[in-house]
C-alpha cells in the first residue's frame, strides 16, 4: 500500500510525538516485566527479588546485575554463595545428556534466550519442532553428583544383614579360640635365642597368655629390671617360699622369670608356676581382656613398690618410686586462688577412654580431657600429679562403636614414641593453663575458618569451584551465539562467573594461608621448654585384635633400640612405625589397650649393669647348660641321620 504525501508526512510526524500516557505505562511496564524475567535468569534468583533490584538501579540492567553478582558480604559467606551460584549448582545438576547446541540440552542458558523447557512434553514438543542439529560430544567439566553414580548391575541383592555376618565372625573365633586350647610350641621352635631378641614368655593356658603378656612388657622397662634386681626375697620360716605362701611365692617366681629373661638362652619359656602364683584369673569370653590386665598389673605393680618401700630402696635423693605417682584433685574458681578439693592419692594406671567414631584419638590430648575439666563460667578442675613416678603405664579403654555398618570409618588411635608430662604437674599449673587457654582460641579459629571454606567452596553438597567452571565453560564454548547480541551476553556472563571465580579463589587461599598459619601455631604450643623437662619414653605396647584366642593378643617392647613383636611363641624385628600406626582391632572396637612409658634414661643409665640374686642366676646357667647339650645331641641326631641317609643313597 502506498500512502500520499500528505499521509506519509502524518505518519512520520506521529511517530516523532510521544506516546500517550497509558500507551507509554504499558511499554515500561512489559519493558521491566521483560529485564526483570531476564535478571532473574541470569542470577538465579526469584523474579521478585530480580524485579526489585531493578527498580533500585532505575532499570539500568548492567548495573542490577552487577549488583547481585556482587551483594554478598565477608559475614554471611553461605548466604553470598547460595544467591550468586544457585544457578550454577542447577547447571550441573538438571540435565544428564551429553552436551550439544540444541536447544533441549542438559545445562540451563542463562542468558534467557534459550531456557529449556519446564517438563517433558514441552521437551518433546521442542524436539519435534527444531531437531538437534551438529550435535558436539565433549568431555564433562561437571563435579561428581552423588545423585548419579554408577551401580553394579551384578551386584548380589541376597546381601547378609549385620546379625548374620557378626555370627559367622564370632562362630569362625571361637572355633579358633577352641583350637588354641589345646595348642603347643613346635620343638622346632624352642630353639637358641639370637640377634638379642627377647624371649617369648608364654603362658601354658590361653585364658591366660594376657599377664604372660604384661609381665614380659613390664620386664622390658629398664627400670623396672633395675629396681627388681635390688630386691631382697624373704624366706618363710627360714625356707624357700612355695604354693600357698602368697606374697613371698609370687615375689621369688617373678625375679626368678626376670633372670631367666634376662640370661637365658632359649627363644621360648613356658610358664607353669608364676602365673599360678600370681593367682591369675583365666579369660573368659565375657571378660574384657584390657580390664583384666589392668587389674593384674594392678597387683603386680602394688606387690613390687611395697616391696620397694619396706626395703627402702628408692629411698635416696631425686629418686622417684618405680609404679606409685602421687595425685590429687584442684579447683580454679573464677576468682580467687586454686584450692585442693580431694586428698593425696596414689595411682600407677591412668585410664583413657577413647572413641574411634569420635575423634581426636590421640593419646595427649585424651589425656588432657580426662584430666582437666573446664566450664563455661570460666572455672575449671584438674588433676595434677604432685610426685612422678619413673613408669606410668595409660589403660585404653575403647568404647564400642556404635554400628558395625554406615557411618564414617572409625579413627585409630594415636600415641607417641615420647610424651612430656610437664603440663599435667601441679608445678606447671599456671603455665598449662595459659597454653591449653591459647591453645582453645586457636582451635575455636581454626574452626571458624574451616566452615567459612566450607561455605565458599560447598553447596547442596557440590563443588562450587568446579560448577563455577562447568559455567565459564558452558558459555565460551557450548551456548549458540548466532548473532553478535548473543555473544556479547554470552561474553559478558562469563566474565561475571569468571570475576566471581577468581574472588572466591582468592579467599580460599587467604583462608588456606591462616589456617596453615595457626595449624603451625597450635603445633609448638607444647615447644616450651619449661614443660619438657620430664620426658618419658615408650617401652611396651599391648595390642588386641578383636578376635579371642592368645594369637590375637600380642606385643611390641622396645630393647636396645630395636622393637620386637611378639605373638603366640614368635618374636619378629619391627619398625617404630609399625608400632606407632598399627591398625589391628580398628574395626573391631580393640587395638592398643596398654601403653607402658617409663622416664627418659641416659646411654649410661640403660648400660647400668643389672645383678640378679646369685641363685638364680646359677639356677639360670645350669639350665643353660642342659638345654645346649641336648641341642647338641640333637643336633649330632641329625647329622649322624643325615650321613646315614647319604650312604643308604650310595
Amino acid at each position: 500500500m502506498h500512502l500520499s504525501p500528505e499521509a506519509a508526512a502524518r505518519a512520520k510526524e506521529a511517530e516523532r510525538q510521544p506516546l500517550p500516557p497509558h500507551e507509554a505505562k504499558e511499554w515500561v511496564s512489559a519493558k521491566e516485566t521483560e529485564n526483570g524475567q531476564h535478571l532473574a535468569e541470569i542470577s538465579g534468583t526469584e523474579f521478585e527479588h530480580a524485579l526489585a533490584i531493578l527498580r533500585k538501579h532505575d532499570g539500568d540492567l548492567e548495573k542490577a546485575a552487577d549488583s547481585i553478582f556482587s551483594n554478598a558480604t565477608a559475614d554471611d559467606t553461605q548466604g553470598r554463595t547460595q544467591e550468586e551460584l544457585e544457578s550454577i549448582a542447577n547447571i550441573s545438576g538438571r540435565g544428564r545428556g551429553a552436551g550439544t547446541q540444541s536447544a533441549d540440552r542438559d545445562v540451563i542458558d542463562l542468558t534467557g534466550e534459550d531456557s529449556p523447557p519446564r517438563d517433558a512434553r514441552s521437551r518433546s514438543r521442542r524436539a519435534r519442532s527444531n531437531p538437534p542439529t551438529d550435535t558436539r560430544f565433549r568431555a564433562t567439566t561437571r563435579s561428581p553428583d552423588p545423585a548419579w553414580q554408577m551401580v553394579r548391575s551384578n551386584q548380589p541383592t541376597d546381601v547378609k544383614s549385620e546379625d548374620d555376618q557378626l555370627k559367622e565372625v564370632m562362630q569362625a573365633s571361637l572355633h579358633e579360640f577352641a583350637a588354641d586350647e589345646v595348642d603347643t610350641v613346635p620343638d622346632n621352635e624352642v630353639v637358641l635365642r639370637e640377634d638379642g631378641r627377647p624371649i617369648v614368655l608364654r603362658a601354658d593356658a590361653p585364658g591366660k597368655a594376657y599377664a604372660a603378656l604384661v609381665i614380659q612388657c613390664l620386664f622390658n622397662v629398664p627400670q623396672v629390671r633395675q629396681r627388681c634386681s635390688k630386691l631382697h626375697l624373704n624366706l618363710v620360716d627360714g625356707n624357700l617360699p612355695r604354693a600357698g605362701h602368697g606374697h613371698e611365692w609370687a615375689m621369688w617366681t617373678l625375679i626368678e622369670m626376670f633372670t631367666a629373661l634376662d640370661l637365658g638362652v632359649v627363644t621360648v619359656f613356658t610358664d607353669e608356676e608364676l602365673l599360678t602364683a600370681w593367682g591369675t584369673h583365666t579369660l573368659t569370653q565375657t571378660d574384657s581382656l584390657a580390664q583384666l590386665s589392668k587389674l593384674f598389673l594392678a597387683e603386680v605393680a602394688a606387690a613390687v613398690q611395697s616391696d620397694l618401700d619396706n626395703q627402702g630402696v628408692e629411698e635416696v635423693p631425686n629418686v622417684n618410686k618405680l609404679f606409685h605417682f602421687k595425685h590429687c584433685k584442684v579447683h580454679i574458681p573464677v576468682t580467687g586462688p586454686p584450692r585442693q578439693i580431694s586428698d593425696l592419692d596414689t595411682g600407677h594406671v591412668v585410664t583413657i577412654d577413647i572413641n574411634p567414631e569420635s575423634p581426636p584419638n590421640e593419646l595427649v590430648t585424651r589425656l588432657s580431657q580426662t584430666l582437666n575439666t573446664y566450664h563455661d563460667d570460666d572455672s575449671s578442675e584438674h588433676q595434677l600429679i604432685q610426685e612422678p613416678s619413673e613408669m606410668v603405664t595409660f589403660h585404653i579403654n575403647v568404647n564400642p562403636l556404635s554400628s558395625t555398618t554406615g557411618g564414617p570409618s572409625p579413627e585409630p588411635f594415636v600415641f607417641p614414641k615420647s610424651i612430656y608430662m610437664d603440663q599435667f604437674l601441679a608445678v606447671n599449673l599456671d603455665l598449662a593453663n595459659e597454653t591449653r587457654a591459647s591453645q582453645r582460641q586457636i582451635q575455636k579459629d581454626l574452626e571458624l575458618l574451616t566452615t567459612k571454606k566450607q561455605n565458599i567452596t560447598r553447596f547442596e553438597d557440590r563443588d562450587v569451584f568446579e560448577d563455577l567452571r562447568g559455567g565459564i565453560d558452558y558459555y565460551e564454548n557450548v551456548a549458540q551465539c548466532d548473532t553478535p547480541e548473543r555473544l556479547a551476553q554470552l561474553k559478558t556472563t562469563a566474565t561475571k562467573l569468571k570475576n566471581i571465580l577468581q574472588k572466591f579463589e582468592a579467599e580460599v587461599a587467604d583462608i588456606d594461608e591462616k589456617i596453615a598459619s595457626l595449624q603451625t601455631e597450635l603445633d609448638g604450643l607444647f615447644d616450651n621448654p619449661e614443660l619438657q623437662c620430664h620426658p618419658y619414653d615408650l617401652r611396651s605396647v599391648l595390642v588386641h585384635t578383636g578376635l579371642p584366642g592368645r594369637k590375637h593378643i600380642y606385643s611390641y617392647v622396645h630393647d636396645k633400640g630395636v622393637w620386637w613383636k611378639t605373638v603366640d611363641y614368635t618374636v619378629t624385628e619391627v619398625s617404630e612405625e609399625v608400632v606407632l600406626s598399627d591398625p589391628a582391632g580398628l574395626h573391631l572396637g580393640a587395638g592398643p589397650y596398654m601403653l607402658m612409658y617409663s622416664r627418659r634414661q641416659s646411654d649410661a643409665e640403660l648400660r647400668e649393669p643389672v645383678n640378679w640374686p646369685p641363685g638364680f642366676i646359677q639356677s639360670v646357667s645350669e639350665n643353660n647348660a642342659i638345654f645346649m647339650q641336648q641341642l647338641g645331641q640333637k643336633s649330632a641326631s641329625a647329622t649322624a641321620a643325615r650321613e646315614e641317609d647319604m650312604m643308604d643313597l650310595s
